[in-house]
């Protein structure tokens, strides 16, 4: 047991333990490194632990993108009942993979206590110690008690881009034009969901589901009828019967719900709350408020008007309010607009985005899809101007039209093992992180069963 003020050493310190840290921290243990994982929550998974599915762990192509530690964890659950297995095609998110949330945290544990991480539950990050501009440690407090650890390495997989901030890292937020970013949401899960009356309803009125321009792409009323699980948007009638009485106010066009691996539940995902700074806790506090509050509304929604829903009971609720947008870190590299426009899978790729870009903005969403997923440069990861950073998840360098491409969470899980196994592979080198050798981490990463590498022809196209 660590003491209060007492100092233990790391050879690598992640913090955040969701869809960017938890693969990030196992594949570091694996490699040989004395790594620790903090988690300000009591348990693992983040974001992927509220019922939300994997996104895009395969692209639109239907070639698997996403695998490695991602294809384990979804290997263990499958062995438990907690998901479909795989990845189920779909028009819109080009695939879905439903897991059953806190089946999700037992398998994330299991996987970390096998893999030799150091847990720390129930604590957050102070400051981040630094000389000469290289990561030394950092300061963590739980409960009134402090503790530094000393690290090589440190890893911000915090979705807000925390712990880079504390140390002094250059770093952009939302939009180049007025700095806002996407709205925050709380997810929950509705229970006793008469999916075979939702069905129905969507036989009968197949332009429930028809999707705006600015998404792009378009449901087929066969991708609802005949797969185990969907993702479905839609309802917007509805919206605007209850609108007009009275009885809604969130600004959204549709809602948004998948079916679970538990029968005859959904998780939804359709609360909204605009001009939100997710790294302001002021501001993070009314959102919770406004979102607990857009719950009810939505519950009472579903109930009144919508086919399948008239006996649903409140499943779930996540365990606060998630931003699917904050700080970005300023790189050795950034991926632009133009990387996406061109579908670019460049040779230092340590990850490939298999998603779509997918920008909420006010009541709507735009969403253009992807061709085939592209690459991510390992340089995304490594901090411009602070030694021994790398930042995992949607805090990685990149400009805010590809972050809609790659804040997916299939994407995310490949980038955190990109992250835990260059934080290893310098550790054991004693190279910098700006000096790893990508080609390196690239090899690492396919002999554990990563993807790294496109077809030939995309390939071929990239150069």
């Amino acid at each position: 047991m660590i003491g209060n003020g007492e100092k233990k050493d790391y050879d690598v310190t992640v913090i955040g333990g969701g869809p960017g840290g938890l693969p990030a921290a196992i594949a570091s243990a694996r490699n040989g490194a004395k790594t620790l994982l903090v988690e300000r929550n009591g348990f693992l998974g983040g974001v992927a632990a509220t019922g939300l599915p994997l996104l895009a762990l395969y692209d639109r192509t239907g070639r698997q993108v996403v695998g490695g530690i991602a294809d384990e964890l979804v290997g263990r659950l499958e062995s438990v009942g907690a998901t479909f297995g795989g990845a189920i095609p779909c028009p819109i998110h080009n695939s879905i993979t439903p897991v059953n949330p806190f089946w999700l945290r037992i398998v994330a544990m299991e996987m970390c206590e096998r893999a030799g991480v150091d847990l720390l539950f129930s604590t957050g990050i102070d400051d981040v110690c630094t000389r000469d501009g290289r990561i030394t440690g950092v300061r963590l407090s739980s409960k009134s008690r402090k503790f530094e650890m000393g690290t090589r390495v440190l890893i911000d997989a915090t979705g807000d881009g925390t712990a880079a901030s504390l140390a002094g890292a250059d770093y952009e937020m939302g939009s180049n034009n007025d700095g806002k970013v996407q709205p925050v949401s709380l997810v929950f899960s509705l229970g006793n969901v008469d999916i075979d009356e939702v069905l129905r309803y969507l036989k009968a009125h197949p332009e429930t589901f028809a999707n705006p321009e600015t998404y792009g792409v378009h449901y087929s009323l066969e991708y609802f009828l005949n797969s185990k699980s969907f993702y479905f948007t839609g309802f917007g009638e509805f919206i605007e019967e209850a609108r007009r009485s009275g009885e809604f106010d969130i600004p959204r066009d549709r809602v948004i719900f998948a079916k679970q691996p538990n029968r005859n539940e959904v998780v939804v995902n359709a609360t909204r709350v605009l001009d939100i700074d997710p790294t302001d806790p002021f501001s993070m506090s009314r959102a919770e408020v406004e979102t607990h509050r857009q719950v009810r509304i939505l519950f009472n929604f579903f109930k009144k008007y919508c086919p399948g829903f008239s006996d649903v009971f409140l499943a779930n609720i996540a365990c606060g309010t998630y931003a699917r947008e904050s700080r970005r870190i300023v790189g050795i590299k950034t991926m632009t607009h133009e990387h996406v426009d061109q579908g670019l899978i460049p040779e230092d790729s340590i990850a490939l985005a298999g998603y779509n870009v997918d920008v909420h903005t006010g009541h709507g969403i735009v969403l253009q899809p992807s061709e085939h997923a592209i690459g991510v440069p390992y340089g995304c990861l490594v901090s411009g101007n602070i030694g021994g950073l790398l930042t995992s998840g949607r805090c990685i360098s990149v400009e805010p039209y590809p972050l809609g491409l790659t804040r997916a969470m299939g994407t995310c899980f490949a980038v955190g093992e990109a992250a835990g196994t260059a934080a290893a592979l310098s550790v054991e080198s004693g190279d910098a992180l700006a000096d790893l050798d990508p080609a390196a981490v690239r090899t690492n990463l396919q002999q554990n069963g990563a993807i790294v590498s496109a077809p030939a022809e995309v390939t071929a196209k990239s150069r």
